[in-house]
C-alpha cells in the first residue's frame, strides 16, 4: 500500500479539523499563527481582517445565491479565516434539473453541505501539478523548467517534439495537438475550439494519448484553434493533455508515483487531506480531479501567497512562485486579444474590466487556479487574501474507486467527477469577476 493509501485511510477517520493523539505539537508562541503548526485554520471575522462585514456578506449572498450551484467560498485575509459559508443544493437548482430531464441519480445526494463536504478540483489540480514541478526542481529531480521535455519523454527524443522544453508545456505553448472524443469514442484531433482542455476523461490510458501526439503545422488554419486566424509557433493553448505529459515527466523524474511524491513533499505538509482520480490504466490524472475539502484548498493559496513557505519550511522555491507571478506581463494571452495571462498552470483574471459602477478593477494582476464548473483558489498577493469558490459537488462512483468511467451502464459502471451544473451539460448563472468585485469593495484597508 501507498504511503498516500494509508494517509487516506487516516483522513476519512479523522476530521479536517483534528490533530492525531500521537502527533507531537509544538508550543505556539503569541506572535505565531498556529496553522503552520497544526495545520488547522485561526477563525476570524470580517471586521478583524479589515472588511466591512455588512458588505462583505452582500458579497458571500451574491456568491451563494440560488441558481449559480455554489456549495462553498471561503475568504482568508492575513492567514485567517474571515468568513466562510456552505450550502446544499436549492430547491429551485434541483427543479432546474428536474424539468431538463436529469437522472434522479445524479442530483439526489446534493442536499446538504458543510465545511467537512468534499469539493472538486477539477483543472485547479493543474496548479497543484506546477508546484510539484517546482519541487521536484528544487530537489534535483529535475534541472529546471527550461529543460527538453524529451530527457524524460524518451518518446520524442528523434523528431520535432525533442525541442519541446518543459516551460512550454507549464505554459501550454507547446505547439501539440489537443485531443478531442469522436463520434464512436475514439481519441481524435479536435475539430472545433474547445474551451476546457479537450475530453480526456473517456479514455482508459490518457497518459499513453497524450505522449502519442505530434506538433501541429503553422501558418495555417487549425479549426481546434480558429476558423479565421492562422495557428503559429508559440500560441497558447489550453490543453489537457500538456499537464499530463507534465505529470509523466515528473514520474519518471522522480522514479516513484506523483501521488506518494506529492504525499511526502506537498499534501502532509501544509494537511491537504485528498482523493486523487486516475484513469483504467492507473494514471494519475495530472490534469484533473483532486478531491478536497474547501478549507484545505485555501492552505494552497496561502502556500503561493507565501511565496512557497509553511512557517519556517520553504516547501517549493521563492523562485519558483516569482515564475508564477511573471506570468503577468510576460505571458498574456495576446492570440485571440485577450487581457488575462497564462502560465505556470495559472491564470490572471483579465484587467481592466469597466464595472457596472463605472469603476475599472482589477487594476493589478490577481493570480488564481481554476477548474471546470467554477472551482476558483484566488490568490490577491497586493490584498493579502485568498477566495475559494467551489460549484456543487458529489462523486458520483458505482464501483467503489475513483477510476474514471463514462461508459457502460449508469447505475453499475460510471465514476466521474460529478460538479454541477456544467458537468451535466447546463451553464453556470455566476460571474467570478463581479463576485470578487464585491469582496474588493467590502475591503476598508
Amino acid at each position: 500500500m501507498h504511503l498516500s493509501s494509508i494517509f487516506l485511510i487516516f483522513a476519512c477517520n479523522n476530521s479536517s479539523d483534528s490533530v492525531s493523539q500521537d502527533q507531537v505539537i509544538s508550543p505556539i508562541t503569541e506572535e505565531q499563527n498556529s496553522l503552520y503548526v497544526t495545520n488547522q485554520w485561526e477563525i476570524s471575522n470580517p471586521a478583524e481582517e479589515d472588511f466591512d462585514e455588512t458588505m462583505l456578506l452582500e458579497a458571500f449572498d451574491y456568491g451563494m445565491s440560488d441558481g449559480t450551484f455554489t456549495q462553498s467560498v471561503l475568504v482568508v485575509r492575513n492567514e485567517k479565516i474571515a468568513h466562510e459559508e456552505y450550502r446544499g443544493i436549492t430547491e429551485q437548482e434541483k427543479q432546474f434539473l428536474i424539468t431538463n430531464n436529469t437522472p434522479e441519480d445524479l442530483y439526489k445526494n446534493f442536499d446538504f453541505r458543510d465545511k467537512f463536504s468534499l469539493a472538486s478540483s477539477w483543472s485547479v489540480a493543474k496548479s497543484f501539478l506546477s508546484i510539484l514541478i517546482g519541487i521536484a526542481i528544487d530537489k534535483g529531480f529535475i534541472d529546471s523548467i527550461d529543460e527538453q521535455a524529451s530527457s524524460y519523454i524518451y518518446e520524442w527524443e528523434n523528431d520535432d517534439r525533442s525541442l519541446v522544453s518543459i516551460r512550454e508545456l507549464l505554459n501550454m505553448r507547446s505547439g501539440l495537438v489537443p485531443i478531442c472524443r469522436g463520434e464512436n469514442e475514439e481519441p481524435i484531433i479536435c475539430q472545433s475550439y474547445t474551451g476546457t482542455g479537450g475530453g480526456l476523461l473517456p479514455f482508459p490510458d490518457v497518459t499513453a494519448l497524450c505522449i502519442d501526439r505530434q506538433i501541429a503545422d503553422t501558418g495555417v488554419i487549425q479549426p481546434w484553434f480558429s476558423d479565421s486566424i492562422t495557428w503559429e509557433e508559440d500560441y497558447f493553448y489550453y490543453i489537457n493533455c500538456d499537464t499530463q505529459v507534465l505529470g509523466e515527466i515528473l514520474q519518471r523524474a522522480i522514479g516513484g508515483d506523483i501521488e506518494t511524491f506529492a504525499e511526502i513533499n506537498l499534501f502532509s505538509k501544509i494537511g491537504f487531506d485528498n482523493y486523487w482520480w486516475t484513469d483504467k490504466t492507473s494514471n494519475q490524472l495530472a490534469y484533473c480531479c483532486l478531491d478536497a475539502v474547501p478549507r484545505d484548498f485555501a492552505k494552497f493559496g496561502q502556500l503561493i501567497l507565501n511565496y512557497g513557505s509553511w512557517g519556517d519550511e520553504q516547501i517549493v522555491s521563492e523562485t519558483y512562485i516569482n515564475e508564477i507571478k511573471s506570468i503577468h506581463p510576460n505571458l498574456v494571452v495576446t492570440e485571440r486579444n485577450g487581457s488575462y495571462a497564462y502560465g505556470m498552470q495559472f491564470w490572471t483574471f483579465s484587467f481592466p474590466i469597466t464595472q457596472e459602477d463605472g469603476n475599472e478593477f482589477p487594476t493589478y494582476p490577481i493570480y488564481s487556479a481554476i477548474g471546470f464548473d467554477g472551482q476558483y483558489i484566488i490568490i490577491d498577493f497586493e490584498k493579502n487574501m485568498v477566495v475559494i469558490r467551489n460549484s456543487l459537488y458529489h462523486p458520483y462512483i458505482t464501483t467503489g474507486e475513483r477510476v474514471v468511467n463514462v461508459s457502460g451502464d449508469l447505475l453499475t459502471e460510471f465514476n466521474f467527477p460529478n460538479t454541477l451544473p456544467s458537468s451535466l451539460g447546463f451553464n453556470p448563472n455566476f460571474d467570478t469577476n463581479q463576485f470578487l468585485y464585491k469582496i474588493h469593495k467590502s475591503i476598508i484597508r
